[in-house]
């Protein structure tokens, strides 16, 4: 059996997202009018995020029979793990975290010492499909916990190598990130400037 991640999910999100990714969209396409030289960096982030995206949907997938699951990531790696690698497979009814009022369905297969092996969350991935790799597992006598809606820092309480420190503090990931970006603008404005002629 082999199960690839869903478009139809995939459009689900982005349809939600629109409200914020719009009015972003507008802005960045103003101050590129304003400041020519952000249009190179805008095109790579552009072409970077759609190939990143048509990678993802291209070559994801997880091959699964007989005991025996391959996980292929969107550069076409391949990683595989048994059931017997298993420990404990957790289904998570809705994943929240701060600044989000509904929950994101989650698969978190878990191998020795509460490492995490694989992690679906229902962005990309259908139900159907968390149920169908669920239920093989559980066939093959692997422990199952349900759980209903959780915070992502008491789901880190209970599972700290399968859920990371960014997503428990998100905000601070988001400022990390837009501080790298800033000093990233600051360097290219400066190679800009000091590089032109006088």
């Amino acid at each position: 059996m082999v199960l690839r991640p869903s478009r139809a999910a995939y459009a689900r999100v982005l349809r939600g997202n629109l409200w914020v990714a719009f009015p972003l969209l507008v802005i960045s396409l103003i101050r590129i009018g304003q400041n020519w030289w952000l249009l190179p960096f805008f095109a790579f982030v552009l072409l970077l995020t759609v190939g990143g995206v048509v990678l993802y949907f291209r070559n994801v997938r997880i091959e699964h029979g007989g005991a025996s699951y391959t996980v292929v990531s969107m550069f076409g790696a391949r990683r595989t793990f048994r059931a017997s690698d298993v420990t404990a497979v957790v289904t998570v009814t809705g994943l929240t975290w701060t600044g989000l009022a509904s929950g994101v369905a989650q698969l978190i297969v878990l191998g020795a010492d509460g490492a995490k092996i694989l992690r679906l969350q229902a962005r990309t991935w259908e139900l159907d499909q968390f149920t169908e790799l669920a239920n093989d597992l559980i066939s093959r006598r692997v422990a199952h916990e349900a759980i209903g809606r959780i915070g992502a820092a008491a789901l880190r309480e209970r599972y700290p190598r399968a859920v990371g420190w960014y997503e428990v503090h998100r905000i601070a990931t988001i400022l990390l990130l837009s501080l790298a970006l800033f000093v990233l603008v600051l360097a290219v404005v400066a190679v800009v400037t000091f590089s032109s002629p006088a």
